[in-house]
């Protein structure tokens, strides 16, 4: 009895250990399998880093672009307002001088008129052609 209890033990202990590697192999499928998820899940990880990297380079370049172009608009508008400046004093300068000569104009001809040695009686633009070339002559 105790060879028949010892072969049933051993039959026991081989199904046992049949199932054991059997399922010892499963897990092992199991855990490649589980290893290349793992390394692709690292390989795409390291993608997006990547990828990450570059947009912030991208962004960083853009946000310089943009501080550029603002400094380049800012000093076109100072550039232009001191441009309009400019002329708008030129412009002042060029009328003050005009009022300028048209008062000296002016101050000559009255001069020259209370020299004349004749008398003007009626405004200029009330006389008639006629009294108009009497006057100067």
């Amino acid at each position: 009895m105790r060879l028949a209890i010892a072969t049933l033990f051993i039959a026991l202990l081989a199904g046992c250990s049949q199932q054991a590697t059997a399922e010892l192999t499963a897990c092992k499928a199991d855990l490649a399998k589980v290893q290349a998820d793992v390394g692709a899940a690292k390989a795409a990880q390291t993608a997006a880093e990547q990828k990450i990297a570059a947009l912030e380079g991208q962004v960083k370049q853009a946000q310089e672009q943009l501080a550029a172009a603002q400094k380049s608009m800012a000093d076109a508008a100072q550039a232009a307002a001191d441009q309009a400046s400019t002329a708008a004093k030129a412009a002042a300068d060029k009328a003050a001088a005009a009022k300028a000569v048209v008062q000296k104009k002016a101050a000559v001809v009255k001069e020259a008129a209370s020299k004349a040695d004749y008398k003007v009686t009626q405004p200029v633009q009330q006389m008639t052609q006629e009294q108009k070339a009497k006057t100067m002559r």
